[in-house]
Order: C-alpha cells, then structure tokens, then sequence
C-alpha cells in the first residue's frame, strides 16, 4: 500500500470554485475524467479509448470533502479531496490523501500532478 498527501494552495475566494469542481459530476467531468457516470453511491468514470472506473463514494460533506474508494482495489483504499484551512498560513488548501495499491509513490504523485494542472487550467486558478 502507497499513501500520499499533497497539498496545493487556493488563491483570494477560489475555496467556492474548487468545490464546484471537486464536490459535482459536472465539475469533475472538467478535469478528471471525460464522462462520469452517477447511479446512487457508485460513480463510472470513463476516458477517451474506453477506458472505465468504477468507484464508491466513501463520503462528501458539502465544501469541505469527498472520497472515494476504487472498486477494483482493495478496501483499505481510497482517495479523497479535501478543502482545509493551512495551520501555518491560514488559508485554504485543496489537500489530495490517496491510499493505493500502487506501490510506486512518485507515480502517483505525477498523477495527481497532472490532475491538478488540469484543475487549474479548467477553473483559470
């Protein structure tokens, strides 16, 4: 099992707008996958080439977190999208928690890497 944290600062009043993106199927069709299916608690994500993930959602409290759980790994597993207040600065950060079974940590990392520069772009962060 692999665990990452990242954490990626949010700029002025961009905490609502991150949500928006985070916390809907609509908004994480934007930047993570192309078409999201929703049917009650299981959620199909599905890329160009016919690529298909299945996942459970774990848990969402309105604009502060949702998570997920991959059905096809382990269920010790998830990921999850959080939007906190920094201890140190006081603002607010997206933070990115996965637990995998991936075994190669920077991999995963560059994913969510990818991901968050999608963000970005997609949102004008």
């Amino acid at each position: 099992m692999t665990k990452i944290h990242l954490e990626y600062p949010l700029v002025g009043n961009s905490r609502n707008i991150v949500w928006d993106f985070i916390g809907t199927t609509g908004g994480l069709e934007a930047w993570m996958a192309d078409k999201i299916i929703e049917k009650g608690d299981v959620y199909t994500f599905q890329w160009e080439g016919g690529e298909t993930r299945d996942a459970e959602l774990l848990g969402c409290r309105e604009g502060v977190y949702i998570r997920f759980r991959w059905l096809d790994e382990g269920p010790k597993t998830h990921f999850e999208l959080r939007i906190n207040v920094s201890e140190l600065t006081k603002a607010h950060v997206l933070e990115i928690t996965e637990i995998s079974r991936n075994e190669n940590e920077e991999d995963l990392a560059q994913m969510w890497e990818s991901q968050m520069e999608e963000l970005r772009r997609v949102a004008g962060l």
